[in-house]
């Protein structure tokens, strides 16, 4: 029997990302969801699946650091750095919450850490907000690297484009 790999999923909503995960191979011990309806969904659908409602500012992740997460992962909000919304980054409460992303990777300290969010993340700011983020996972002791990948090219029907954010522990 092989060891199933530990996953903390952030900003989870219906669990798009949590089931590729899962097929992957990954064991959920942690997703958190804001929306109760989106909660509702992932208990309804994954009723083994231990979903955090609620606000990920009140979650204290260390407590999972003994479960020797490998690896956390989250499509943090988009909409403050997304073409089509007001691009305010940082200023907009939402635009905050990639450090939340980066307090649980500091208290759980996973082998890789994935974020996910818009093409528009890149330009933002002129690339400020984005090297905000890079530098902020290098000083938690990550490799960071990111890429922009078209879902047209992963077997997808849909155009969308995503940034992925990967860090891999230095260690």
């Amino acid at each position: 029997m092989t060891k199933k790999l530990k996953s903390i999923e952030l900003f989870a909503g219906a669990g798009g990302m949590a089931l590729g995960f899962e097929e992957a191979g990954f064991e959920h011990i942690a997703l958190n969801e804001f929306n109760p309806n989106a909660c509702k969904t992932l208990r309804t659908n994954r009723p083994e699946w231990n979903v955090l409602e609620g606000d990920i500012a009140q979650v204290k992740w260390s407590k999972f650091a003994k479960e020797k997460v490998d690896i956390v992962c989250g499509g943090f909000p988009c909409q403050p750095f997304s073409h089509s919304g007001k691009r305010l980054g940082l200023e907009d409460t939402r635009g905050t919450l990639f450090f939340e992303f980066a307090r649980c990777v500091k208290e759980t300290m996973p082998k890789i850490a994935v974020g996910e969010n818009v093409k528009g993340l890149l330009k933002h700011d002129n690339g400020r907000t984005l090297q905000t983020m890079v530098n902020t996972l290098t000083e938690l002791g990550y490799n960071v690297r990111y890429k922009v990948l078209r879902a047209q090219y992963l077997e997808e029907k849909k155009k969308r484009e995503r940034l992925i954010i990967i860090g891999i522990r230095k260690d």
